[in-house]
């Protein structure tokens, strides 16, 4: 069975948000982009709302799908969707050890979990995704 994961892509001055697992969870201490596990019943959307306002405390609009991956990790199969989203506040802690804006370049020389590498890696190839 393939588990559904939504991320959410923050945009700020030309930089993405990125933020750090906790050491106790599989892949801790690597850099994701910020999301979770989509319930049954949920939609992408619904998840990355719900995902966000539990780990970030940020209520999120959702603005487009950009990509969706699949990756097999040790554990199973993963569908990963990036959503572009959008909030008011400034996200702050609540489940992740620690957060950075950086822009793609720097996040490539972050340790991320592989699906999220994957995702990095198509979003600087389609260079006319603009940051900013």
């Amino acid at each position: 069975m393939i588990l559904k994961v939504v991320a959410g892509l923050f945009k700020k001055n030309g930089k993405v948000l990125l933020v750090r697992r906790p050491f106790n969870k599989r892949r801790g201490g690597l850099w994701e982009f910020p999301g979770g596990k989509v319930e049954k019943g949920e939609t992408l959307e619904e998840a990355i709302k719900r995902e966000l306002s539990e780990e970030l405390g940020v209520e999120v609009k959702v603005k487009k799908l950009l990509d969706k991956i699949r990756h097999r990790y040790p554990e199973g199969e993963i569908e990963l969707y990036l959503l572009e989203v959008e909030s008011e506040g400034e996200p702050k802690l609540k489940e992740a050890i620690e957060k950075k804006w950086v822009d793609l370049e720097e996040a490539e020389r972050l340790e991320l979990c592989p699906a999220d590498k994957k995702l990095l890696k198509n979003l600087r190839a389609c260079k006319k995704q603009k940051i900013g």
